[in-house]
């Protein structure tokens, strides 16, 4: 007798010892090894059974076979009780259980105990999902049906009903061990909604993997569900985005780290010329840094391409994008008590062209924030060798400062001075003191072209 018969006959005759009304209800399941393709019809004989008992006047389901656990991917049986399955509510059932008995689908169809019940075509098109995703009430929004054929692009939207809720993705192109994660991408587009964009680079069948947590201190995601997408033409010229999993924007606890609860709230930014330029709000001063990072190019380590400025708490955040593409946009803030750091803010921009003369920034280092330093000119970490040049920065709390060893005039909050640059691969640094008589620290390092 295999298990499922076996569970449903067990909890039949326990359930009529108890003198509560039961029934054995046959029909068809998406069962472990469902294929979302496939078109369920009449023609197939039912492969699954389970129960439905009367409690409380209303009729109500129990899948003894599927809350005592699951099979794992070798194909194992795995113990695992899940309350999910007992007493299920008949809207989440019915996406996965469809009854038909006796080859009569008109008496069948009560077996649903839905008001408008499905059709068995419907029910063959319906996105499965996992347990987690119908116990956090996770609900396709815009493709209800789990195979979505479509041409270039498709996005996918859902909505659920939490105040934290984590959502990643994964592409996989059938018969292919190509990695295609970074052609899509998770935003938080809000309303509690979450959208899902792809953009594959080829033509063919894909299987879009949705992953998920509702608890901002678990690590670990829970399969949500598995589109299958079928790609019928792409886009002349695709653009993958940054390694980053989930939405863009703010974590979880970044008003705790400092800023302010709208920061990150529009994440997707675009360059129109190569570069880009905002504040950042702040409820306090935040010891902060940022790193830049080309979705596909190896951006060198030892340019700097994004900086971080502070001014009166506040955060001013510049960046340069050498090449077109996607880019992340990270910024990190100092760990409570420790030396070390943690994200807080992921952007995602978008650069439509090469800029081949872009220069990164200068070196800066942790105390050009602290000291709340503004760069004034020049802009670009490369100065022309043997060449008379001004160095400024504004800063309201350095009371001393020194260019390449000798003292820089204060103008105001404006501090400058002036160098003649030495022989090429030299450096000019400027380094700066919050208090008189005390040690100088790096602020800037500039080089010598």
């Amino acid at each position: 007798m295999s298990g499922c018969v076996r569970n449903l006959h067990v909890f039949f005759r326990c359930s009529r010892e108890c003198q509560i009304p039961v029934k054995i209800i046959s029909g068809y399941s998406k069962s472990f090894h469902y294929n979302p393709e496939r078109v369920f019809t009449t023609d197939e004989t039912p492969e699954h059974a389970w129960n439905a008992v009367y409690i409380q006047g209303n009729w109500q389901f129990v899948e003894c076979t599927w809350g005592s656990g699951s099979v794992d991917d070798r194909g194992a049986f795995v113990k695992k009780f899940s309350d999910f399955h007992f007493l299920t509510e008949p809207k989440h059932f019915v996406v996965t259980h469809f009854p038909y008995m006796d080859s009569d689908m008109s008496k069948s169809q009560r077996w649903q105990l839905l008001p408008r019940t499905l059709s068995l075509e419907t029910f063959s098109k319906r996105l499965k999902g996992f347990t987690p995703m119908y116990i956090w009430n996770l609900k396709p929004l815009s493709h209800p049906d789990g195979v979505i054929t479509f041409t270039k692009k498709i996005e996918v939207s859902l909505r659920h009903a939490k105040s934290y809720f984590f959502v990643s993705a994964r592409l996989l192109k059938k018969s292919s061990s190509r990695n295609f994660d970074q052609y899509v991408l998770v935003e938080n587009v809000g309303g509690n909604r979450i959208r899902v964009r792809v953009t594959p680079p080829e033509r063919g069948t894909y299987t879009l993997k949705l992953f998920g947590r509702a608890d901002p201190q678990v690590d670990e995601l829970t399969p949500l569900t598995d589109y299958v997408l079928k790609c019928e033409g792409v886009e002349d010229e695709v653009f993958a985005f940054p390694n980053h999993q989930g939405p863009f924007g703010s974590y979880h606890d970044h008003v705790e780290a400092g800023f302010h609860k709208s920061v990150g709230e529009n994440a997707l930014l675009q360059s129109k010329n190569g570069k880009i330029e905002f504040p950042i709000k702040t409820t306090k001063a935040v010891d902060a840094m940022a790193k830049l990072d080309h979705a596909t190019k190896n951006l060198n380590s030892l340019d700097n391409y994004a900086l971080l400025e502070r001014e009166k708490g506040q955060l001013h955040l510049k960046a340069k994008f050498p090449c077109k593409g996607y880019y992340k946009l990270s910024i990190f803030t100092k760990n409570e008590n420790k030396e070390t750091y943690s994200p807080r803010i992921a952007y995602l921009v978008f650069c439509g062209e090469d800029y081949p003369n872009c220069e990164p920034f200068p070196k800066v280092f942790p105390q050009t924030t602290q000291f709340e330093c503004r760069l004034l000119s020049p802009v670009t970490c490369e100065v022309k060798a043997h060449e008379q040049t001004q160095f400024r920065f504004s800063s309201s709390k350095v009371v001393q400062a020194m260019l390449d060893g000798k003292p820089m005039e204060k103008k105001g909050n404006v501090w400058e001075g002036v160098a003649k640059t030495a022989s090429p691969r030299q450096q000019i640094k400027i380094s700066a003191s919050d208090q008189k008589g005390q040690n100088y620290w790096g602020i800037y390092v500039f080089n010598v072209m």
